[in-house]
């Protein structure tokens, strides 16, 4: 499963590649990356990018990926 900030408008968001029901995994996907991603809300992974958690800094939303990371791969 993959895990990265993006851009969303004038902010930032984590996203993962994971379909909404897909087991978490930590190897690459077998599937062409689509432009559907799950959004992480602060608590849970969403398809709604109005329930992203926002970062006004690329910087700040890598930080979070970093001090988060075994909360976002579950």
């Amino acid at each position: 499963m993959g895990i990265l900030a993006r851009p969303l408008g004038d902010l930032f968001v984590v996203t993962s590649d994971r379909t909404l029901g897909e087991a978490p995994t930590k190897t690459a996907p077998k599937r062409a990356i689509v432009d559907n991603f799950q959004i992480w809300t602060g608590e849970r992974w969403s398809p709604i990018p109005t329930e992203a958690k926002t970062f006004y800094s690329l910087d700040r939303a890598d930080d979070y990926i970093r001090e988060h990371i075994s909360q976002l791969m579950t």
